[in-house]
C-alpha cells in the first residue's frame, strides 16, 4: 500500500512539470480563430462515450465535467487519473489534402474524501490547443501564417452531497497560457524588397468558476435516472498581448530590425461567455448507463479582440453508453466495460462568415485491473469537420486516448497488527 501511494505521489509531481510544457495536440488551421480548439473536459470513460458527463455519478472514476458528481465517490478512497492521446489528422482542400501527427499528455486528476458526504478533486485540464503553420503565393509574394500553443486550467473542486439525491459543487479554475501567432511576408523575386514578420503573443492569467448540480431519482432497487447541469458565468479575461514587428531584407532574418513593439491588457477587449450544460444519465444495476448531454455556450456576447462578430454561438448534442456484461463475473471479458457515443458540435469558430460542424462517433472499453476498481480505458475517435461554405477545408481526425485511473483503499484503519 505504502509503495503505491509513494509512486502515485511521484507520478503527480512529474507531471505537472510535463503538463506545463506540452505541446499544442492539433495542427488544424481553424486552430488560429478564438482562443483555438476547445478542450471539452471529458477525461477517462467518458471519452468513449461521445464526451458526455453532466449526469454522470461514478464512485470510480473522476469526473471533471461536473463538480457535484465527485460526492459520489466512496470515502475510503482516493482516485488519480492521467490520460494521453495520439492524433492522425486528415485536410481537404478541393483536390489538395494533406496529413499530420501529433498527440501528447492530455490531463492529470486526482480526488479524495474529506467526509462521508464531500469530496475534493484537483488537477490540469487542457482549455484550448493552437497549432497551425500554412502558407499563400499571392502575386509573388508569399504570405506565410503559424500559430502554437494553447491554454490550460488548473482547477481545485468540491462536491457535496446535501440532501436526498440532490448534490451541487464548485470548479476553481486558473486560466493559464500563451498562444502565439506569426504572420510573416516575403518577396524572394524582389531582391531589393524588405520581407517582414509580425508576432503576436496573447499571455492569459486568469480564474473562472464551474458550478454544478446533481439530482439522482430512485425508479426502483435498481434502476436511477440522475439530471445534472453545470454553469459557468461570463467574465472578462485578464492578461496581455505583445506585438512586435521586425523588417529585414528578403531572403536573410540575421540583419531584421525590431520597427514596432507593444503591449496591452486582454481587460475589456477579451472574454469568455456565458455556458450552460444540462444532461441527463440511467443507470441499472451499475451494469448499464446511457446518457444524453447538451452544452451551449453564449460566444457571439462575447469580445474578442474588443469585437462580439467573430465567433459563433456554441451547441454541442452528446449521446454515450456504457455497458458491464458480469461485473462478479470470474470471467475476466464479462468485467469489461464496453463503451460507445457519438456527438453533433457547431464550433464557435467563424470562418469567412461560415460556421463549423464537427460530427463525431467514439467507442471503447475500460480494463479492469487486479482489485477489479482501478481501470485502464482506451477511448478510440472518429472526427469530421467542415465549414458551411463547401469549397473551404474539410478536416477528418482519428484519435486514440489512454488513461490510467488509479483507485486505492487510503482512509482506512487496518484491525490486525
Amino acid at each position: 500500500m505504502l509503495k503505491n501511494k509513494g509512486l502515485i505521489i511521484c507520478a503527480i509531481w512529474f507531471c505537472l512539470g510535463a503538463v506545463c510544457i506540452a505541446q499544442s495536440n492539433t495542427k488544424s488551421p481553424y486552430s488560429r480563430y478564438g482562443y483555438g480548439k476547445l478542450a471539452d473536459n471529458s477525461i477517462g470513460m467518458s471519452r468513449a462515450m461521445g464526451g458526455i458527463g453532466y449526469g454522470l455519478r461514478n464512485s470510480q472514476q473522476i469526473n471533471t465535467m461536473n463538480p457535484a458528481s465527485y460526492a459520489a465517490m466512496d470515502s475510503l478512497t482516493f482516485l488519480f487519473d492521467i490520460g494521453a492521446n495520439i492524433q492522425i489528422s486528415k485536410f481537404t482542400e478541393g483536390l489538395k489534402k494533406g496529413s499530420n501527427f501529433n498527440g501528447g499528455l492530455d490531463y492529470i486528476a486526482m480526488q479524495f474524501p474529506v467526509s462521508k458526504w464531500m469530496a475534493v478533486s484537483a488537477g490540469l485540464i487542457p482549455f484550448t490547443f493552437v497549432g497551425y503553420d500554412y502558407g499563400q503565393n499571392v502575386n509573388d509574394t508569399i504570405l506565410y501564417h503559424s500559430g502554437e500553443g494553447g491554454l490550460s486550467e488548473a482547477y481545485i473542486g468540491v462536491g457535496a452531497n446535501v440532501y436526498k439525491g440532490l448534490s451541487v459543487g464548485l470548479n476553481f479554475n486558473y486560466l493559464f497560457g500563451n498562444i502565439t501567432y506569426a504572420d510573416e511576408v516575403y518577396m524572394p523575386n524582389n531582391y531589393y524588397a524588405q520581407d517582414s514578420r509580425f508576432d503576436q503573443k496573447v499571455h492569459v492569467s486568469d480564474f473562472r468558476l464551474l458550478l454544478g448540480a446533481q439530482y439522482t431519482y430512485r425508479l426502483n432497487k435498481k434502476e436511477s435516472l440522475t439530471l445534472g447541469v453545470t454553469f459557468s458565468p461570463k467574465k472578462t479575461l485578464l492578461g496581455h498581448i505583445t506585438n512586435k514587428k521586425a523588417v529585414y531584407t528578403s531572403g536573410s532574418t540575421s540583419n531584421a530590425v525590431i520597427d514596432t513593439i507593444s503591449r496591452i491588457s486582454l481587460k475589456n477587449a477579451y472574454e469568455l461567455p456565458t455556458s450552460l450544460g444540462v444532461g441527463v444519465s440511467y443507470m441499472r444495476d451499475k451494469q448499464l448507463t446511457v446518457g444524453l448531454d447538451v452544452t451551449y455556450q453564449n460566444w457571439s456576447d462575447a469580445k474578442f479582440d474588443n469585437r462580439t462578430d467573430s465567433l459563433s454561438n456554441r451547441l454541442k448534442i452528446a449521446v454515450g453508453g456504457e455497458f458491464i456484461p458480469n461485473v462478479f463475473s470470474r470471467n475476466y471479458f464479462n468485467k469489461i466495460h464496453y463503451r460507445a457515443g457519438a456527438f453533433y458540435n457547431r464550433s464557435y469558430e467563424k470562418v469567412q462568415n461560415s460556421k463549423l460542424n464537427e460530427y463525431g462517433v467514439s467507442c471503447g472499453l475500460g480494463f479492469p485491473l487486479k482489485n477489479d476498481k482501478s481501470m485502464v480505458n482506451l477511448a478510440l475517435e472518429y472526427v469530421h469537420q467542415e465549414p458551411t461554405v463547401k469549397h473551404l477545408l474539410k478536416e477528418n481526425y482519428f484519435r486514440v486516448s489512454f488513461s490510467l485511473s488509479f483507485n486505492e483503499m487510503w482512509f482506512f484503519k487496518s484491525k490486525l497488527q
